[in-house]
């Protein structure tokens, strides 16, 4: 028996019991479950999209990435740790050249001509910081072990890596790797000090709360800064400026949405035009995707598919991390490199979601892929040195069907979830309808369609009308008979929609443009600047208005929304 195997056989001895071998065949289901709920789901976001060949292609994309993630464990289980271990250090090298080289070239020549995907700063950043974790940890391995070729490639990619991360200028990227430096570093300590006793001390719980204390409160003031405007004010985050600004108030445009898609997501590869017809009320793309993978997940693939993300994930952490323990040197580098790859994901996520939303969206799931690699091979290796027997299939189906099912009842337990439902199914209908027929330079607006083509509008909102029957302040439903009553011209009823959608959730853009519409028509001005008073109308909303009362609308109404406008530019 060499050193290392005595090493697990020390740290296994009277600790791997038969509730670990529980805990780590459950975590291993609810992982798969999980992953087989988001692929399911992805499915049902197939059917909700209005362009089908654009959501079957990133159908695809998603699947390839997700069938990583499940094929992982089962790789790692059947190969020896210092296999593993090469493997991803020359895999990990190999990809980081290889996208530093790209990147140099698209940046500095000609690559963008040729190249068959589009690439950006901001998914070589988010590349770059999940993966140089990996290369860092096994580069750490090979000079160790003395793996000539690996140490070699190693040393390179992590130079070239640096450099091309330099390059992105992305801040995200480097927040990530902080975070994973926190993380990695955490974990390591409280290894160290757990080997030593077969209890928890008062020191590794203190450890424990506080990391857990750290990291609500930094999503909590995350949340509050996006939710609540005038925290963020009072913080200064948004008068940063440039990114800072534009994407803060694009998060909280993003957040109706998921209340309109909470179920279904509005489809895949749906968001430019979502963004643009029901978020900033224009008749062209303007933002493609919601710059935070979360909300990207939310928006295009429902609250349930992001739920499964986010415990597939949890699992993840929850089967890799208790072999820390028990694992040699050899593993706990590959683990904590593998931790940190995917806590500078997560963190990244917060900032950006150009990867996922990419032709290269498959490299998201990199890192789960890679912990799940390192964790089987670990977990194989321990279980040869243990005494206790395998768990039953029974355990692992137990956490199969936690990881499909607790998603759904999470997202069926919210209040209100019947009339969300409907009005759910009603914007399905509305987006898959007005958007597969409005197309430039046939339609001139999206309200032609609903001004035009009434007949075929009517079953989206008789579920809109179901769905206030079912909860009568049920804000999608009401913001969208709203939208679709004012381009018709019904301004009266137009009003009481929009009146009670803004009771209930005055913090949505769309709304207030559009209330404040209404009351410019109405001739009540002061009214509408002061609705109309934060809003962000540079990309020329109230100018397309504009030109709507000029083709379809009464010189009255043209007259009364000009002069509002002009009211309102003035008090800006």
């Amino acid at each position: 028996m060499n050193g290392s195997d005595f090493e697990v056989v020390q740290a296994v001895n009277g600790a791997f019991s038969l509730p670990t071998v529980r805990w780590q065949a459950i975590t291993l289901g609810a992982v798969y479950g999980a992953g087989f709920c988001f692929l399911a789901l992805a499915v049902v976001n197939v059917w909700a999209a209005y362009d089908g060949a654009v959501a079957l292609t990133r159908f695809l994309l998603i699947m390839a990435g997700m069938l990583a993630v499940l094929a992982a464990p089962w790789i790692g289980e059947r190969l020896a740790l210092p296999t593993t271990a090469r493997l991803l250090s020359v895999m990990s090298s190999l990809l980081v050249i290889g996208v530093a080289v790209l990147y140099g070239l698209w940046r500095f020549g000609s690559a963008a001509a040729w190249l068959p995907v589009t690439i950006s700063d901001n998914q070589v950043a988010q590349f770059l910081a999940m993966v140089l974790p990996i290369n860092l940890a096994t580069l750490w391995l090979a000079v160790s072990e003395r793996w000539r070729l690996p140490a070699g490639l190693g040393v390179l990619a992590l130079l070239m890596g640096v450099a091309a991360l330099v390059l992105s200028g992305s801040r995200g990227a480097w927040l990530g790797l902080a975070g994973a430096a926190v993380v990695a570093g955490y974990f390591w300590l409280r290894t160290r000090l757990r080997r030593r006793t077969l209890r928890r001390t008062a020191v590794i719980w203190c450890m424990d709360g506080a990391m857990l204390l750290l990291v609500v409160a930094i999503l909590v003031l995350y949340a509050m800064v996006v939710a609540f405007p005038a925290l963020d004010a009072q913080l200064g985050v948004s008068a940063l400026g440039g990114s800072a600004f534009s994407r803060i108030d694009l998060w909280r445009n993003s957040l109706p949405l998921l209340e309109d898609y909470f179920f279904t997501g509005s489809g895949l590869g749906t968001a430019a035009m979502v963004y643009a017809t029901y978020a900033y009320l224009l008749h062209v793309p303007y933002l493609f995707h919601a710059h935070n993978f979360y909300l990207q997940v939310g928006l295009e693939q429902g609250v349930p598919a992001l739920l499964a993300w986010l415990l597939m994930i949890g699992a993840t952490l929850g089967y890799a991390a208790p072999l820390l323990r028990f694992a040699d040197g050899m593993g706990r580098a590959l683990l904590l490199g593998s931790i940190a790859a995917l806590t500078a994901g997560l963190v990244h996520g917060l900032f950006d979601a150009e990867l996922y939303y990419s032709a290269l969206a498959p490299l998201t799931f990199m890192a789960p892929a890679a912990l799940l690699w390192s964790a089987a091979t670990v977990a194989a290796r321990v279980a040869e040195v243990a005494d206790e027997d395998a768990p039953s299939a029974l355990t692992t189906f137990v956490g199969v069907v936690m990881g499909v099912g607790l998603p759904l009842a999470l997202a069926v337990s919210f209040p209100g979830a019947p009339a969300r439902w409907e009005a759910n199914l009603g914007a399905v209908q509305q987006t898959r309808i007005e958007l597969s027929l409005y197309h430039r330079p046939e339609w001139s607006f999206q309200d032609q369609v609903r001004l035009m083509k009434a007949q075929v509008l009517a079953p989206a909102e008789a579920l809109f009308v179901a769905a206030i029957a079912l909860d009568p302040t049920q804000p999608t439903a009401h913001r969208r008979l709203g939208a679709i009553l004012l381009a018709r011209g019904e301004v009266a009823r137009a009003k009481e929609h929009l009146a009670m959608a803004y009771t209930v959730a005055p913090y949505d853009r769309a709304t207030r443009q559009l209330l404040g519409e209404v009351l410019a028509l109405e001739g009540d001005e002061q009214r509408a600047v002061q609705l109309w008073q934060g809003l962000d109308v540079s990309q020329g909303q109230f100018m397309v208005r504009e030109w709507w009362y000029q083709a379809f609308g009464q010189p009255e109404q043209l007259e009364r929304f000009s002069h509002a406008v002009q009211s309102f530019q003035r008090s800006n």
